[in-house]
């Protein structure tokens, strides 16, 4: 079994559903409620949506250098597109949160959040600019020409020198430059992981080794609730999802396979990256309002998911208006 396109779709759309979860109740400093859910182990461990988007962007990545050569021309093309989609939610948000007087607009405030250097007005979009580095150094990656027991020895050293680095360099998040560097060697290791699960085909050789594991529906769950365990009661970040993101991974692949969930995630998962960039707004920042109605946490997930979609789809029917 390899991941195809599909199911990169709908892992993703697995991911943003673990996303809006953890935003909307892993933070009861932030939030004006006080359910019970809010700030719990297993809820604070779905944090690793962030760590598959980056086991995927590598995977998707090094697929697509296995068909073509990667030129830099190609990765300004990924680029342009990237910022454009990111520009679409983020104008709109950020002038209507001037407009109602949430946010006081500046020139350079400005230029830096649509540049991705800084995330001042919505924390959440942090991650952007995490992507925009992993592309551009992709092409350096995509010229490995290693074994997979070079490459596997290659990302071991890595992970050691970046835990080294980070705890040497004791890297401030308050300067733009050590910021983005702390990020980069921290989750530098789980985009080359994707990498290497791609270039390697490692999903097809583990089916091949132990097929008992996929197409098994009685599994799934566990392969998805393992991953999550090991997040909240053994966060040893930056180690611990080498190995249970892959296995995350299996279990919604294996999920996709046997119920329509999988064509739930699929359907989330094409709006992944609008709702990535949306739906925090409606959980920490001027539309929080809406969501915070009731105190039912069932009702609170139901309006973020349902004012985000509303939001994504609004702005693809434009695109297409548009010829976008």
């Amino acid at each position: 079994m390899s991941l195809t396109k599909e199911h990169s779709i709908q892992i993703k759309g697995g991911a943003i559903l673990c996303m809006v979860l953890f935003h909307l109740f892993a933070f009861p400093e932030r939030i004006p409620t006080n359910i019970w859910l809010m700030g719990i182990p297993i809820i604070k461990a779905l944090q690793i949506c962030v760590p598959i988007y980056l086991f995927m962007a590598g995977y998707g990545l090094q697929c697509v250098a296995t068909t073509k050569v990667l030129t830099w021309a190609n990765i300004g093309k990924r680029l342009q597109k990237l910022y454009v989609s990111f520009w679409w939610i983020a104008v709109p948000f950020i002038f209507l949160g001037w407009i109602v007087g949430y946010y006081t607009l500046d020139a350079k405030s400005f230029f830096y959040n649509l540049s991705g250097l800084t995330a001042s007005y919505n924390g959440e979009w942090w991650f952007f600019s995490l992507y925009v580095e992993q592309l551009i150094l992709f092409y350096f990656i995509s010229k490995i020409t290693l074994g997979w027991k070079g490459y596997l020895l290659l990302m071991v050293g890595l992970l050691v020198l970046t835990r080294v680095q980070n705890n040497v360099l004791h890297l401030d998040d308050g300067v733009i430059v050590e910021r983005h560097l702390k990020m980069v060697l921290i989750d530098l290791n789980i985009f080359m992981l994707g990498c290497f699960f791609a270039r390697f085909d490692v999903f097809r050789w583990l089916y091949r080794k132990c097929a008992w594991l996929f197409d098994n529906y009685v599994l799934a769950p566990f392969l998805l609730i393992i991953p999550i365990l090991v997040r909240a009661y053994l966060p040893v970040i930056g180690i611990t999802e080498l190995f249970t993101v892959p296995i995350f991974i299996v279990g919604v692949v294996n999920i996709c396979n046997f119920v329509y969930g999988g064509k739930i995630l699929f359907f989330f998962g094409k709006h992944s990256m609008n709702l990535w960039l949306i739906h925090s707004f409606f959980i920490f920042y001027y539309l929080k309002n809406i969501t915070f109605l009731t105190d039912n946490p069932f009702v609170m997930f139901l309006t973020v998911m349902g004012c985000s979609l509303s939001c994504s789809m609004a702005i693809e029917f434009l695109k297409t208006k548009i010829h976008l």
